[in-house]
């Protein structure tokens, strides 16, 4: 899965405007009838429910919309670039890296969804000695320091935001024309078109995100309680992108659950899948931890129960831990504790277990994610809980 991409966009640039005159059969020493360039094309950002990945954009680094057409004789405008729309996800981030000074200007002064107007940029001017001859050379746009900012969220379906917004025309030397300057030799560039370099961060929208170490036994439960068909194998980093389930509730409400890679031990500082996984993480409404015993640990006779359930409430307390250094506001979701492979623990271990939680004062709910056993305690619990989440992201959307 592509979660993460980075682009250099370029809307086009405006037109140059034209020097010409005219040259009509009984018109030799016509006046100027160069027209103005066509504006640039901007480039576009749509949210749509049509792609889950980035993947679209693998592999490219540099995208572009069609310039302005010059100006024309007969003052005829010349026409106007082709936009260039870019779809995303649903969920997708757009972050600033680097931007041109067109670019600033407008970001500066208005809000996304406002664009500049012709009087907000300097056109300049450029000169040749008769009609005919070529367009002295530019510079080339410049690039201003970069300076990371969060441009855009794409959340709802349609939405857009015109992230790079093509250049102004140029005017033709019809423009020029005055009392003193009855043949002028002059016209504009057309502005230059903004640049940015931009990152797309797809981020999981998702009701549920499933939370525990590879192996946990992730896969399965999803497979179990939802439709979806993840690659399961008894090797840790199976997941290693995140799959997506609808969970079926009581009264006909749908939830997505993300069974999200699993994280090690120093995940928060980029350990294994670390940020890959904590990205995903952060747009969950509520987490379900999943712990779990290996098959080693629970056949080892000389270790008493109490001290197996000692090993799982600390693997408990390191995936909190991973969470909290990557963000504590993380620990402040909703959350449901579950221990899988009960299949495998005899009824001593699982009265530890629970005695174990119980003492810490912490609710576990016990499950096997291969004989089903407990799911349907467990999606009751889940039910339950997000209930109140419901109701008020319900509310938000209605303010």
């Amino acid at each position: 899965m592509i979660d993460l991409v980075k682009l250099i966009l370029t809307a086009g640039d405006g037109g140059n405007g034209r020097i010409s005159y005219r040259h009509e059969k009984y018109a030799q020493k016509g006046g100027p009838d160069g027209g103005q360039g066509g504006d640039g094309g901007n480039i576009i950002i749509r949210a749509t429910s049509h792609f889950n990945t980035l993947k679209h954009y693998a592999g490219k680094k540099d995208l572009s919309s069609e310039p302005g057409i010059f100006g024309g004789r007969r003052n005829k405008t010349g026409e106007r670039g082709e936009d260039l729309l870019l779809e995303v996800p649903l969920g997708t981030v757009v972050w600033l890296e680097q931007e041109s000074p067109q670019s600033l200007i407008r970001r500066k002064k208005y809000a996304p969804e406002h664009l500049l107007n012709r009087s907000d940029i300097s056109a300049h001017k450029y000169f040749v000695e008769k009609e005919g001859r070529g367009i002295p050379f530019r510079e080339p746009d410049l690039w201003l320091e970069e300076d990371k900012e969060r441009l855009a969220v794409m959340s709802e379906e349609g939405q857009e935001i015109i992230v790079c917004q093509g250049g102004f025309g140029g005017r033709g030397n019809t423009s020029f024309k005055g009392s003193r300057n009855t043949t002028p030799l002059e016209a504009e560039y057309g502005t230059f078109g903004e640049k940015k370099v931009v990152t797309f961060e797809l981020k999981l929208l998702a009701d549920i995100g499933l939370v525990g170490y590879p192996n946990a036994g992730k896969s399965t439960l999803l497979s179990k309680i939802t439709k979806a068909n993840p690659k399961t194998a008894n090797y840790p980093f199976t997941t290693i992108e995140p799959n997506l389930g609808v969970l079926s509730l009581a009264g006909g409400r749908d939830v997505v659950v993300a069974d999200i890679p699993g994280l090690i031990e120093g995940a928060s500082e980029g350990k294994g899948l670390g940020f890959d996984f904590l990205r995903h993480v952060e747009n969950s409404q509520m987490l379900l931890f999943v712990l779990f015993l290996e098959e080693a640990q629970v056949s080892m006779e000389d270790i008493p129960g109490k001290e197996k359930a000692d090993i799982l409430w600390d693997q408990y307390q390191l995936l909190r831990k991973e969470l909290k250094n990557h963000h504590e506001s993380l620990l402040e979701k909703p959350f449901l504790v579950s221990i899988n492979k009960i299949d495998i623990y005899d009824e001593e271990l699982q009265k530890a277990l629970k005695a174990k939680f119980k003492k810490e004062k912490q609710e576990v709910n016990l499950f096997s994610g291969f004989t089903g056993e407990g799911l349907d305690e467990l999606t009751e619990k889940i039910s339950y809980l997000l209930k109140p989440i419901e109701k008020k992201v319900s509310e938000d959307s209605e303010k």
